[in-house]
């Protein structure tokens, strides 16, 4: 994407009408007055300020059918959705069960909010005796990473190799691995972990399905799978895939949704 659209010329457009009696900066002023009467944000705030600039349209249906949601930022809200629903829904796991909602994903898991700080650690350790003890729970966990894949898109398909792929509207989808030019910088699951979740969404009868992020030397992608797998824990990939990943809209399916949040939840009941 920076190749087309340099970082820079990522501008937005928030106003033209000048501010009467101001002979310096009208429109500016004009926009500051604005804002301090909605939300008293004056010009000094923008340097303590966290902006997410977003599009401002609403999820909708797509489709004649109505079977696909076009919305923003389903990578990773849709996951994050069916993960808290999946939870809230189960009456008396058989295991302690922890849905672990993180942020920073897209830049790394970097910062106190990610995936790779200590937060989920030092919560742990409120609920345990000792830092071994601790280090024997990670050993004897199972995880889903809960993030999206790249849906065959038949408008791109030269960078997608179609016998490996996950199909829109056809399950959730197993991810053994990501990275790019093959497993560099990802977690890989093991076999056997691979088989116990197979074995439990067919037994559950979850539409399930696996694909990787593209071709080996085209494709690639990071999810937060490798930091949880580094405590020695196992750990795959499992969301829906989606269409226009990373676009200002993307698309997803309703059946691919439903079927991430019956997977997680089985999950979370019963593995």
């Amino acid at each position: 994407a920076k190749e087309v659209i340099p970082g820079e010329n990522l501008n937005l457009l928030v106003g033209s009408k000048p501010l009467k009696d101001e002979k310096e900066e009208k429109i500016k002023k004009n926009i500051l007055n604005i804002l301090n009467e909605l939300y008293g944000i004056k010009e000094e705030d923008f340097i303590s300020s966290e902006l997410s600039l977003v599009p401002a349209g609403e999820a909708r249906e797509v489709g004649f059918d109505k079977s696909f949601i076009l919305s923003y930022g389903h990578d990773d809200r849709i996951c994050s959705y069916a993960a808290l629903r999946g939870i809230l829904d189960i009456d008396k796991p058989e295991k302690w069960a922890i849905v672990y909602l993180v942020d920073k994903e897209e830049i790394g898991s970097e910062g106190n909010t990610s995936a790779q700080s200590m937060f989920f650690e030092e919560t742990l350790l409120k609920f345990v005796k000792d830092y071994s003890t601790l280090l024997s729970i990670y050993l004897k966990s199972s995880v889903l990473s809960g993030d999206v894949n790249a849906a065959f898109d038949p408008n791109y398909k030269e960078v997608f190799e179609p016998k490996n792929t996950a199909f829109i509207n056809q399950g959730v989808v197993i991810t053994k691995f990501t990275g790019s030019g093959g497993k560099y910088h990802s977690n890989d699951a093991t076999a056997e972990y691979v088989g116990k979740v197979r074995k439990l969404f067919n037994e559950e009868k979850v539409v399930w399905q696996t694909g990787e992020l593209g071709k080996v030397d085209e494709g690639g992608g990071g999810t937060v799978a490798l930091f949880f797998a580094r405590k020695g824990m196992d750990v795959i990939d499992c969301g829906p895939a989606v269409l226009s990943m990373h676009a200002p809209f993307e698309v997803a399916s309703k059946g691919d949704l439903y079927a991430t949040f019956h997977g997680y939840k089985v999950f979370l009941e019963k593995f």
